[in-house]
């Protein structure tokens, strides 16, 4: 019987990485087979986007990417993961800051997460 806790390591090669891109905002949309996350770039200034000036501005798409349904669960994981341990690291002690943790998990739970008393 194979063993399915081993964890492949996937180096990531930056040799010719894009640059990076600033968003302020996200959309996330899907279908059954696929999620597509748009990463948008929104400056309330008047005309912004090919708008006439007296209509809102618009958000520009900066980035759009689409994962597959198991990428996208990875992907949220790993963000609320990340959230978490900011909030261990960062967070004001004496202020409220929600944490996310897995519901139906049975043993799995996200890190940053303290085990309950």
């Amino acid at each position: 019987m194979a063993d399915d806790s081993k964890q492949l390591v996937i180096e990531l090669d930056y040799s010719d990485e894009p640059p990076a891109l600033y968003a302020n905002g996200a959309q996330i949309l899907n279908t059954q087979r696929e999620f597509a996350i748009l990463f948008t770039e929104f400056v309330p200034l008047a005309g912004r986007g090919n708008v006439p000036a007296d209509r809102p501005p618009k958000a520009k798409i900066v980035s759009s990417v689409r994962v597959t349904p198991d990428v996208f669960f990875q992907l949220a994981a790993a963000v609320a993961s990340n959230w978490n341990k900011y909030v261990n690291q960062f967070g004001d002690p004496n202020q409220p800051t929600p944490k996310f943790q897995l519901v139906g998990a049975g043993n799995m739970q996200l890190e940053g997460v303290e085990p309950p008393r």
